[in-house]
């Protein structure tokens, strides 16, 4: 089920819309920081206070509908979170028409910005398990965690394609398959919103960034993305297709340009595309400080309110202002001067209204928080299945010699189990950007407890501290104290080197070089001059740093992804083979740092001389079992309104329980634009005990084998098509006419 659709609270909306004032209409279009309302946004987090004049100026004199964030200084506990948003809605109650505010917040990986939540795995991790019930489940204890504090409104789920390796949000994405990020972004989304968004249980989801944040072209975070109408309708819109006709109620708008045209001035995206074609109800909203920068940074607006001019009437209803009430005294300008009409006006007031009827914050108490929350809100099964989220998630890429699970028994205290490297002690690597701050790199912040371990302590309380010897071995980017580890190499039963990035997001992610750090890759060159003793690398990253250098130094090597709270355990568990890995990545791992190449590439760059080179293909991962494919049957021809029904065999053929994701590629072999030489049609992760066989099922339609053509419309085209799974593959030939929009 959805909620009910947004135009069903019209009557409700239309009748407060005829009572509201030119001023009250801009208000509702305005979001602020918190910063704007305390007292003193430096003070340390637990000393923060809402400064009642403050938010008296906001809400009365400027009528502001939105506040977002926290101040620099980052989370808040649940109970402070409480008497904020209380607060706050105690004094827009005593506004003229009692509008109550929609308060905001980036829970990205979990409630983020509540002291205690439990943080999952970033969304490339999560893409790696193929597990969209998982995906959903999360979505569920995400909206709860955040709907406790009295916030009803997520900037989340990602759904912009990451086909950029550079870019520093990679790690929000769900990789770089379109299918994937549908399926994974819709399941998210419908956990976090459920069937009822006037529950406490549930948030309004924000998708974003829309669109084409993902593809800069030098790989800088908000720097211009080329990308043509074709590759734009045929991967980076049906995310937020998929997403918006199911339900999903506000949208954040693209920080950087597109083709020359900046998200926030791009009426054709926002407008034609998203509200018109997509029948989009929901309100949009700008990302941080955007909209000014149409006059300060991109420079398609020769003054401040000129910006805002283009912004509103290019489609934007919100302007996350954030710092000032400028956004408010210029759109009322324009309003009063005829160059934004009253009809826009209405039109983004009434959207964002919508949404607050639809979350019920008219109703009741529902705007306030729930006291009776701060009992419910830790409960054990959260940290079960966010354990379950981050083991789905790793990815063994190498397991020479099935060095991998270890044996215990091999560990001692003359021979330990030596542990190297940046992210083996820190939570900040395992979290990543957007964890109790917005760069994530306080590590005094993280609370302590039984389950908030780093990858070393999770061991300690695996073997004991005497069976294990840790050295830092280097920083991200500095060797440091190499000859006491050199030395304790030598005599160890294992060497765990932990890899990685320190936690970042946005701009002060930005590197020029995908290749790893020189330091770390020197950590793992200086160990095995040293010693046979086998190498276990673990990479904690937010993107697939190249490490072609040290790949064949490794016995084996484990993707973690940015793998959340539990990382540490769930580590533990795959190597000591308590949870079998199932992980595949979601992204292609490249070898070499200007050959980024993705999964689904075109014919062309495999011919004529030309080759595809990358250290580990897109859908890669190991388990410790072994999965054989069999009886794979296709009919050979399918008629023009058949299913293609798609069936095969897979046994367990190991002597190890596991789960495993069946993924299904499909590849039109001719067709009038050039074919990429495989798409993803499908995927079913299932868990399968030794020996067990079981008959999968795919279901299709010519849909599924549509693309954007030569006019730009989506159709199908009769013709030859080959199905692979595995190792398997077979022909089929889809009879019919060619039907443009089919």
């Amino acid at each position: 089920m959805v909620p009910p659709p947004l135009t069903s609270f019209d009557d409700r909306v239309n009748a407060l819309l005829d009572q509201m004032s030119d001023e009250e209409k801009v208000g509702q279009m305005t979001q602020v920081t918190i910063n704007l309302i305390l007292k003193d946004p430096s003070k340390p987090w637990n000393e923060i206070e809402v400064d009642p004049d403050k938010l008296r100026i906001a809400i009365q004199d400027y009528k502001i509908g939105s506040i977002l964030n926290v101040a620099e200084t980052g989370a808040y506990a649940l109970s402070q979170w409480q008497d904020i948003i209380g607060k706050i809605q105690d004094e827009a109650k005593k506004s003229r028409l009692s509008i109550p505010i929609l308060y905001g917040i980036d829970s990205i990986h979990g409630a983020n910005y509540i002291r205690n939540a439990v943080l999952f795995p970033q969304a490339t991790g999560l893409a790696a398990t193929f597990n969209t019930t998982l995906a959903r489940e999360l979505g569920k204890i995400s909206a709860h965690q955040t709907r406790a504090a009295g916030i009803p409104w997520s900037f989340h789920p990602q759904v912009d394609i990451g086909r950029q390796k550079l870019w520093p949000r990679l790690w929000e994405t769900f990789g770089e398959d379109v299918k994937l990020v549908k399926d994974m972004g819709r399941a998210y989304m419908e956990g976090m919103q459920g069937d009822d968004l006037t529950s406490r249980e549930n948030v309004a989801a924000c998708l974003k960034h829309y669109v084409g944040y993902g593809l800069p072209l030098s790989g800088q975070d908000r720097t211009p993305a080329w990308i043509s109408d074709r590759h734009m309708l045929e991967y980076f819109l049906p995310p937020f297709e998929e997403s918006v006709r199911a339900g999903a109620v506000s949208v954040m708008i693209n920080s950087g340009e597109v083709n020359g045209i900046p998200g926030h001035a791009n009426y054709h995206l926002l407008t034609e595309i998203l509200k018109e074609t997509y029948q989009f109800h929901g309100f949009t909203v700008s990302d941080w400080e955007d909209i000014i920068r149409l006059n300060t940074r991109d420079q398609t607006a020769d003054t401040p309110k000129e910006a805002v001019r283009q912004s509103v009437m290019a489609g934007v209803d919100m302007s996350m202002v954030p710092f000032d009430y400028s956004f408010y005294n210029l759109t009322l300008e324009c309003v009063q001067d005829g160059s934004i009409p009253r009809s826009r006006l209405d039109d983004a007031v009434r959207r964002i209204l919508r949404v607050k009827y639809a979350l019920g914050l008219f109703d009741g108490n529902n705007a306030w928080p729930d006291s009776s929350a701060l009992d419910t809100f830790n409960k054990p099964e959260y940290d079960a299945t966010n354990l379950q989220a981050a083991r789905q998630a790793i990815t063994l890429l190498k397991n020479d010699n099935n060095l991998l699970p270890l044996s215990i028994d091999r560990i001692s205290e003359a021979n330990k189990l030596v542990i190297t490297g940046p992210t083996a002690n820190t939570l900040t690597s395992l979290n990543g950007g957007w964890s109790y701050t917005w760069q994530g790199t306080d590590e005094t912040i993280y609370p302590r407890n039984l389950t908030n371990k780093t990858i070393l302590e999770s061991f300690r309380t695996r073997l004991g501290t005497s069976n294990i010897d840790y050295y830092a071995g280097s920083s991200f980017n500095t060797l440091f104290n190499i000859d006491n580890l050199l030395n304790a190499v030598q005599q160890a039963s294992y060497i765990l080197v932990c890899l990685g990035e320190q936690a970042y997001t946005e701009t002060p992610g930005n590197i020029n070089d995908l290749t790893l750090d020189e330091a770390q890759l020197q950590l793992v060159e200086l160990i095995k001059s040293r010693t046979s003793v086998p190498i276990i690398t673990v990479l904690v990253e937010g993107r697939p740093r190249i490490i072609r250098r040290i790949v064949d130094l490794s016995s084996a090597i484990v993707m973690m992804y940015l793998p959340g709270m539990e990382g540490g355990q769930a580590l533990v568990d795959v190597l000591f083979g308590d949870y079998n890995p199932s992980g595949r990545l979601p992204i292609t791992y490249p070898k070499y740092n200007h050959h980024l190449s993705t999964y689904d590439y075109k014919w062309t760059e495999v011919k004529s001389g030309n080759n595809i080179d990358v250290e580990f293909e897109f859908g890669h991962g190991l388990s410790y079992t072994t999965f054989s494919y069999s009886d794979l049957n296709v009919p050979s021809e399918i008629n023009w309104n058949d299913q293609i029904i798609i069936t095969l065999n897979v046994r367990n053929t190991g002597s190890r329980q596991g789960d495993h994701s069946i993924l299904l590629y499909v590849s039109d072999l001719y067709r009038t634009v050039t074919p990429p030489n495989k798409e993803l049609k499908g995927y079913q992760k299932l868990s399968f005990a030794p020996n067990e066989q079981k008959q999968i099922q795919f279901t299709l339609d010519r849909h599924d084998l549509s693309f954007i053509g030569i006019d730009l419309t989506r159709q199908t085209e009769p013709g030859l098509f080959t199905v692979t799974v595995g190792n398997l593959s077979a022909n089929f030939t889809l009879v019919g006419e060619d039907q443009p929009g089919s």
